[in-house]
């Protein structure tokens, strides 16, 4: 039911039609601008945490802290151990380590899963601790794995043996200090 006066009348409608399609062509150079600050800049950074990774692993390598894919598998099916996801976001990068220790019955902190995790608060103390004891470049005990060249799927079909066989190594999740906020409370 419409009320008198609530219809819009046909000169208003091509008005707003006319305004809106002059705001859209006014925008498109304030959208072409920002593209070539936002496109350089996604390639830059990809480039650059490329190269910080890539030095990453020579720095592990050179103390003697680097696990090849087949030692990495070759341990990890021997049962035993923990391979650590070290997740710094859902996109990457990502970094695999491996360590003989059984993290789950090690660890002092409750174990959670990488979103949660990454929220901080209560787990932060978890985190801490997987990172001096294993992940740190400096302190840490566990090998880094070498998947430079390693399909995802293959990383992928590891994961889920790993889940799916009883006395098998372990794997977790774990979000680095860097990305998890410093906050108390849940």
């Amino acid at each position: 039911m419409e009320t008198p006066g609530s219809e819009t009348r046909p000169e208003e409608r091509e008005s707003s039609l006319f305004y809106g399609v002059l705001v859209g062509i006014l925008l498109l150079p304030v959208a072409a601008v920002g593209a070539c600050f936002a496109v350089p800049y996604a390639v830059g950074s990809r480039w650059l945490r490329g190269h910080r990774e890539a030095a990453f692993r020579r720095r592990m390598r050179s103390q003697g802290r680097t696990m090849a894919w087949t030692d990495f598998r070759r341990a990890m099916r021997a049962g035993g151990g923990t391979c650590i996801e070290e997740k710094f976001s859902a996109k990457g990068p990502v970094r695999l380590w491996w360590t003989p220790e059984n993290i789950e019955r090690e660890s002092p902190h409750e174990i959670i899963d990488w979103f949660t995790m990454r929220k901080g608060g209560r787990f932060v103390p978890f985190v801490d601790w997987c990172r001096r004891r294993y992940t740190d470049g400096e302190t840490g005990s566990a090998a880094l794995v070498d998947t430079a060249w390693i399909a995802k799927e293959e990383i992928f079909a590891a994961w889920s043996e790993c889940k799916r066989k009883e006395n098998a190594a372990g794997w977790i999740e774990v979000a680095p200090p860097e990305i998890v906020p410093r906050r108390a409370g849940p």
